[in-house]
């Protein structure tokens, strides 16, 4: 079933206008969503992180990361930065975002200040955000 809804988020890609003129980057900007009782947060940062830090395509998509103590501390706007305020309202009004438990890392690419694409898990990272990353910056791993 987690397979069916991981699936179902990679397909489920909601395109908004952002509604602060920070959002609104001339570069892609990548923000992850993290919170610290995660293992697969953890994973990502020890076996994800550093292979995309390396990479061509980070030198051309700015990262934000947003990172909470729990994941119920995930939906709560204090949380996260004024200028991303938008992009936690816009995930929590989604189908993704009704759902009751928060997969991690969750990811979303943000380009013209519109959310292009969103995925969560390291699956969602290796299978669908990482390939979208090197196709729009033209880059290869």
């Amino acid at each position: 079933m987690a397979a069916v809804a991981t699936a179902a988020a990679m397909l489920c890609v909601s395109v908004v206008e952002a509604q602060t003129p920070a959002a609104r980057s001339a570069r892609p900007v990548l923000v992850l969503v993290c919170h610290d009782q995660s293992e697969p947060c953890k994973t990502w940062r020890t076996q994800w992180q550093p292979l995309f830090a390396g990479s061509p395509a980070s030198k051309m998509i700015d990262l934000r990361t947003i990172n909470t103590p729990t994941a119920k501390a995930m939906a709560q706007p204090a949380a996260w930065p004024a200028d991303l305020r938008w992009l936690l309202d816009t995930f929590l009004m989604s189908q993704q975002g009704a759902w009751e438990e928060y997969e991690t890392p969750r990811f979303f690419l943000l380009q013209n200040g519109s959310v292009t694409a969103s995925t969560a898990g390291n699956n969602g990272w290796r299978e669908y955000m990482w390939p979208t990353i090197l196709d729009i910056t033209n880059t290869k791993p």
